[in-house]
């Protein structure tokens, strides 16, 4: 018997569609395109990376404006020309008065570089003697940035995973009150070692027996930071002091009620 023969007439359509699709499977384009985009880099911020909180009360008396700097950063390639900063406050989260408490300096981001500083000025108010304002600083996409990072993430890893992300909004707390610097209780910080635990009434003491009234982070970073020597002479003046206060008046006690004292060196 004979064998039949199959005669098998291929599409051309179909063959056309299957070659296209083995051609996609070998090269595929990923297209994209590059938005420019800005951020506040926390890398830079030292103590807490999120908030400061500013007292014009731990200030001289007779200053009236001071500056915060607030680093940002581009990604992608910079451009040829300068591009504005579009640093803004979050009305619904600020409490801080523009232009009365506050002034955002207009900042550009030069041609050519990846970075910048941008200050805001802050101002010493009769109402800050009372109450304790906020300044909530966040980025707002703009025809220059138009894409919006919401985190950042820290280019040191441990097994592959950043070791911090950051979001991408800063809180200024300002007030002309005693408040407790931020960086006291962290690790390293001079303020607990000599100082030991945190009350306002405390750090007011402090403020007056030792003349100092402006305190870098840790107490012992940045400019005009005093010596481990200068550290040491502060405590010495300060347990004399609180000696002296306590044969005429007895114990201070703080704000909570609890009795000031200083940790044994």
């Amino acid at each position: 018997m004979k064998t039949p023969t199959i005669k098998y007439s291929p599409n051309p359509i179909l063959i056309l569609c299957l070659l296209l699709s083995l051609i996609s499977c070998k090269k595929k384009d990923l297209l994209y395109q590059d938005l420019p985009a800005i951020y506040i880099n926390k890398e830079l911020m030292t103590g807490s990376r999120d908030s400061i909180s500013y007292s014009f009360a731990e200030k001289e008396n007779n200053r009236l404006l001071d500056t915060i700097f607030i680093p940002v950063r581009i990604s992608g390639t910079p451009a040829s020309a300068n591009r504005m900063v579009p640093l803004t406050a979050n009305p619904g989260n600020s409490t801080a008065i523009p232009e009365q408490h506050y002034t955002i300096v207009n900042t550009s981001v030069n041609g050519g570089e990846y970075t910048a500083k941008v200050p805001v000025v802050v101002r010493r108010t009769a109402d800050l003697k009372n109450r304790q304002v906020r300044i909530y600083l966040r980025m707002e996409p703009n025809s220059e940035f138009p894409l919006l990072i919401s985190n950042t993430k820290t280019p040191n890893t441990t097994n592959g995973n950043p070791l911090n992300i950051y979001t991408n909004v800063f809180l200024i707390k300002l007030s002309d009150q005693i408040l407790k610097p931020d960086t006291w209780d962290l690790s390293g910080s001079w303020f607990k070692y000599f100082f030991g635990a945190y009350s306002a009434v405390k750090y007011k003491f402090v403020i007056d027996v030792t003349g100092r009234s402006v305190w870098p982070p840790y107490a012992r970073y940045g400019e005009n930071a005093p010596t481990s020597d200068q550290m040491t002479i502060y405590y010495s003046r300060m347990v004399t002091a609180l000696y002296e206060y306590e044969k005429k008046n007895g114990p201070m006690l703080d704000e909570n009620g609890s009795q000031v004292t200083f940790p044994k060196l």
